[in-house]
């Protein structure tokens, strides 16, 4: 009985300890920074104030759209938004890669009509340039509409470049912005439970052997 309760109380903290290594790996390591929209995480960048203002506005266009997400406004927000020539579009995971106007519209579409409400840290974002080429970096995050309780940090990272005098996205990569080492963490505590769970299934699977061969 006492092996029992002692067998009982290691499951629970092995789940307990799974569990708390899977929720560090979700924690938002930006929490600090978004009580203020001046404190520059990847620094200011290098571009003049003038083209920093041009491309920060656009980058508060790019906000309120994904802040509204009001779909009949879809194919408006891009038109003003991204490039008409060799846009690339990385969504968050793997698959995710949209190429051409298109197939952005649709990246977008599909974020507002489903993902989550988004905010984006656009006053503080890092902004350089180079003549009509601009890059931007900035941190947010996404709050599902799966579950209010399910909120994911962000990296927004794009290329601008000025088209008809405005700065369009060429390039846009939104990326989850987790720590892994919790993971990696996770996964060596698994490789452990396995092992144990092989060396006692084994250690059983000779045992029986041993007793069928004895009777």
């Amino acid at each position: 009985m006492k092996l029992k309760l002692v067998k009982s109380v290691l499951q629970v903290l092995v789940i307990l300890i799974i569990l708390l290594i899977a929720v560090s790996t979700l924690r938002n390591p930006h929490e600090p920074f978004y009580a203020s929209d001046h404190e520059f995480i990847y620094s200011k960048g290098d571009a003049p104030d003038k083209v920093r203002l041009e491309v920060v506005q656009q980058l508060k266009k790019f906000q309120a759209g994904y802040e509204a997400r009001e779909i009949s406004q879809v194919e408006d927000f891009t038109e003003q938004l991204f490039s008409r020539a060799n846009i690339l579009v990385l969504g968050t995971m793997p698959k995710e890669i949209f190429v051409g106007h298109s197939e952005a519209t649709e990246l977008v579409y599909q974020d507002w009509a489903s993902w989550g409400d988004c905010k984006f840290l656009v006053d503080s974002a890092h902004v350089s340039s180079y003549g009509e080429v601009a890059w931007i970096s900035t941190i947010g995050y996404v709050e599902f509409d799966l579950s209010r309780f399910l909120v994911m940090p962000l990296r927004l990272t794009g290329i601008l470049v000025k088209e008809d005098g405005s700065w369009r996205f060429r390039q846009v990569q939104y990326q989850f912005d987790l720590d892994l080492s919790f993971l990696i963490l996770l996964i060596m505590v698994l490789v452990v439970l396995l092992a144990v769970s092989f060396a006692v299934f084994f250690f059983r699977a000779v045992s029986a052997v041993i007793q069928f061969k004895r009777a």
